[in-house]
Parts: structure tokens; C-alpha cells; sequence
């Protein structure tokens, strides 16, 4: 059977050999005590498809690279057939890998391999309240209009008390002290005295 895929509107020639690769994510979960480990499946990668083909002659390389490039440098998702897809979600790919081999054979003087990936399009942006048909409180709605700047941050906070000297809470603690050690000072004269002569 002559493999024949098309990449958009550009038939690739002369291949020699088409594989493709699908794989699951499957995150391993080790479980203390259980022989064996728990898999939890994150779904499938993308498809890749690797194609090796060979070319002759200087027209037919030049066709090719000048087509194969174009794809290649534009980095946009292209459609993508080939018999080995059957029963696969891959509608379009982006060329991924392009890789070109000159060997010093005269029925393989110029060998090339593509890999595609399978190309998923991107989720919706998250909608807004407004598409959503659901209306805010005229308030909400004037801030969530102004940003941040309707907003009144320090008010959201909770009080923070004045922040004064922290020594004058302690000072009526202390009043008792003086009293108490008035004394002092009369019996280390009399201490003094008796050592000094």
C-alpha cells in the first residue's frame, strides 16, 4: 500500500515509513503497605505522528524544502490526513521537529523525518457578568467599574489602634517602685560607712 499523507494542500513525497504515538498522563500514587502504586489518569497527550521519507534529485529538494519551511516558520496549526489516523480526534497539527540528512548514497542521497503534534484549540476566555446575563448591585457595579482605585482599602481592614509610646502604659506600674525602694539609698550611706571607717 503507497502511503500518501497530505499536510494542508502539500503531499509529502517519497516515504519511507509513518508511525504515530498516543499516551496517556498517569500520575503515580505510591501507597504505604499496598503492593503496587494507584493511577490516577490526567487524559490522553497530544498524537504525535513521525514521518521519515527520502528524496532525490535537486528539484524535488527544492520543492519540498521550500513547501515543508513555509509550514515550518509559520507555527500555525495545519490539517493533517493520513490512513494511519483512522479513528482519531486529529483534525489539524503544528510541524514540531523537521529534520534533513545528507548521505553520500545514490537511492538515498537526501533523507528527511517530520514530527508532527496534534493540535488542540484553546478553551474559551471566562466570560463576564454581562454575558452571563447576571446584574451586580449599582455600588458593585460602579466600583468593579473604577478598579481599585473606588476602593477604599484601609477601610477593609480591621482598626489598627494608635501606635504612641509604649513606655507610658508601664509608668502607673511603676509608681508603687518608688516608694518601695526610697530606702535604699540611706542604707548603703550607713553600709558605706561601716566599711570605710
Amino acid at each position: 500500500m503507497i502511503i500518501k499523507p497530505m499536510l494542508d494542500s502539500f503531499e509529502l513525497p517519497f516515504i519511507e515509513s509513518i508511525r504515530s504515538l498516543e499516551r496517556r498522563r498517569l500520575a503515580c500514587h505510591g501507597v504505604p503497605g499496598l503492593v503496587g502504586d494507584l493511577h490516577q489518569d490526567l487524559g490522553a497527550e497530544s498524537l504525535v505522528v513521525e514521518i521519515i521519507g527520502s528524496l532525490q534529485g535537486d528539484k524535488n529538494r527544492d520543492d519540498f524544502f521550500e513547501a515543508i519551511r513555509e509550514k515550518f516558520n509559520t507555527a500555525e496549526p495545519v490539517p493533517f490526513v493520513a490512513d494511519i489516523l483512522t479513528a482519531t480526534e486529529l483534525e489539524e497539527v503544528i510541524i514540531e521537529q523537521l529534520e534533513v540528512e545528507e548521505q553520500n548514497q545514490w537511492d538515498r542521497p537526501l533523507i528527511y523525518r517530520i514530527v508532527l503534534r496534534q493540535y488542540v484549540e484553546p478553551p474559551e476566555p471566562v466570560t463576564a457578568f454581562d454575558d452571563l446575563g447576571l446584574e451586580l448591585d449599582p455600588e458593585l457595579d460602579l466600583l468593579a467599574g473604577l478598579g481599585l482605585d473606588g476602593l477604599e482599602l484601609p477601610d477593609l481592614l480591621i482598626q489598627i489602634p494608635e501606635i504612641g509610646n509604649p513606655v507610658e502604659p508601664l509608668l502607673p506600674a511603676l509608681d508603687g517602685t518608688d516608694s518601695a525602694v526610697s530606702g535604699i539609698g540611706s542604707l548603703l550611706e550607713d553600709f558605706n560607712r561601716k566599711f570605710t571607717g
